[in-house]
């Protein structure tokens, strides 16, 4: 069977940096492997803004366009270096599967806004590009996120075992998967974003290494308590969110003055760990499988594990790089959309029928 190789490029909400994913495709879509795998963290200036803009509803218009253009122009360079590294040229990629980076996300109001405009990728790299892929889910009555459980029925499908496969970006969502191949998904609440940031300001360090800092320290069940009130919490499925309300904002209305910064760490990764098990118990599941960056934070793994007394673990285990599958169903979402393939996210998203996802810019 022939194959395609696409690039999938995802900035997530943890504003870490562009994650790059050489991903070949099958002819029919089924068969994903990741060749290559990437990441170009954002310059501290950037991302120093776009996490102004989480914490502010008063953004001008000039802002918000600079920022679409010098994104558009920073995923750009990035690709073209990236193929120049692996000694690749644009000629043998059909396309390029951008996610851009969120900055809106509200399904009050159906709609979801991703920056970094997919027209600089297709003109300077010279590659076919496939973007803004949640809208047309939202037009269809859906959340427009997460779109993760898709790609992760497609991923792990052939295992046939009840999986509760877990996201862990600066968002966390979780994929509940059965054994006949039916999928259900959500966004369960914070996962790194809000741990990385308090690291990054308070600590100097980008993030809490294997969860080391954590695990130093037990949860202040005070805060605890008062963060797990937070209506989000208890919305049932289908639900989705963002930087929009899990942001410094929404942190800093508890009191966790007189908390040390190890500490807060410590209650904000246990809140991930309680907001995943209330989302997961009562499904049954077999396994649990941990991606994104916070797949490797050994503190948060263990503390789900004792939380949901199933095994835990890794996209690892299973031959992936939990790093790059986010990436990666970039790459696949185009592939999707070139063949003109509707997207299942009615039982994921809530939508009133599957959806081709995204627009498609020429070179």
């Amino acid at each position: 069977m022939s194959s395609f190789l696409y690039l999938g490029l995802m900035s997530g909400t943890s504003l870490d940096g562009v994650d790059i994913a050489l991903t070949e495709i099958s002819d029919d879509s089924r068969t994903i492997r990741c060749l290559v795998f990437d990441t170009i963290p954002y310059p501290t200036e950037l991302k120093d803004e776009l996490h102004a803009l989480n914490l502010s509803s008063d953004v001008s218009l000039h802002s918000l366009a600079k920022l679409q253009s010098e994104l558009g122009q920073l995923y750009s360079d990035n690709i073209n270096r990236f193929l120049k590294k692996n000694d690749l040229t644009n000629r043998h990629i059909k396309a390029v599967g951008s996610h851009g980076q969120t900055i809106f996300h509200d399904p009050n109001v159906s709609m979801s806004i991703q920056i970094g405009h997919p027209a600089f990728i297709a003109k300077q790299t010279g590659i076919k590009t496939v973007a803004d892929f949640r809208i047309d889910d939202m037009a269809n009555g859906g959340q427009g996120a997460p779109l993760a459980p898709a790609f992760h029925k497609t991923l792990f499908q052939e295992n046939n075992e009840r999986l509760a496969i877990i996201n862990l970006g600066g968002i966390a969502n979780v994929s509940l998967l059965s054994e006949n191949g039916n999928v259900i998904g959500a966004d369960t609440g914070p996962a790194n974003g809000l741990m990385d940031e308090i690291c990054q300001r308070h600590l100097g360090i980008n993030y809490d290494a294997n969860g080391a800092i954590a695990a130093s320290h037990n949860p202040d069940q005070t805060l605890l308590m008062k963060m797990l009130a937070e209506p989000y919490f208890a919305k049932a499925f289908p639900k989705s969110t963002g930087r929009d309300l899990f942001n410094l904002n929404w942190l800093n209305q508890f009191d966790t003055k007189h908390l040390s910064t190890e500490v807060l760490i410590s209650t904000l990764n246990q809140l991930t760990v309680e907001t995943l098990a209330n989302a997961i118990r009562g499904f049954d599941v077999e396994k649990v499988i941990l991606s994104g960056g916070g797949a490797e934070n050994s503190t948060l793994k263990s503390r789900l594990q004792t939380a949901l007394n199933v095994e835990v673990q890794t996209a690892f285990d299973y031959g992936v790089n939990p790093h790059a599958i986010e990436a990666m169903m970039m790459a696949w979402l185009a592939d999707q959309r070139l063949n003109k393939k509707p997207v299942e996210l009615q039982s994921i998203t809530g939508a009133s029928k599957a959806s081709i996802l995204g627009g498609v810019w020429l070179p």
